[in-house]
């Protein structure tokens, strides 16, 4: 009887070591996804507010050749950036508006704003994490706009 209650007392202590195992590294990968999301976060709006800013560089310098009488040609500017769809195993998605690029996941409260110096004024928006284009388009009257679209 003795080798029985033995053989089930270390069944149980080791059953109890492993899930103690499993509960602490269960919450060092957790955080270490936290900051691997806040890491591509960080990179990823850095990009795409980099992109912004091209995007207006590129609009002011094709509003400075461009001619304002009737029948001149649009002034465009169109710049594509390939952003990975998901961060971390996240989906995620981007904000853009006149003073910064926010990025976003979709199910873990994650979020990076980076600010940007365009001077061209950009519509606000929201889009999916992934490939995105910023365009510009002027052929009328009044000022243009930098609008963030999905590829």
């Amino acid at each position: 009887m003795s080798v029985t209650v033995g053989y089930v007392l270390t069944l149980a202590i080791g059953a109890m070591l492993l899930s103690g195992v499993v509960i602490g590294v269960g919450g060092v990968v957790d955080s270490q996804t936290d900051r691997a999301v806040q890491s591509d976060l960080s990179v990823l709006g850095q990009t795409a507010a980099a992109n912004v800013e091209s995007a207006d560089r590129l609009a002011r310098a094709a509003e400075a050749g461009r001619s304002n009488a009737t029948g001149a040609t649009n002034a465009t500017v169109a710049v594509a950036v390939d952003l990975p769809t998901r961060v971390a195993g996240i989906p995620y998605r981007i904000a853009v508006d006149d003073d910064a690029v926010t990025l976003r996941t979709d199910r873990r409260e994650a979020a990076m704003e980076i600010a940007h110096t365009a001077r061209v004024n950009v519509t606000p928006t929201t889009v999916r994490g992934g490939p995105i284009r910023i365009e510009y388009d002027h052929g009328g009257a009044g000022t243009g706009n930098l609008t963030v679209v999905e590829r």
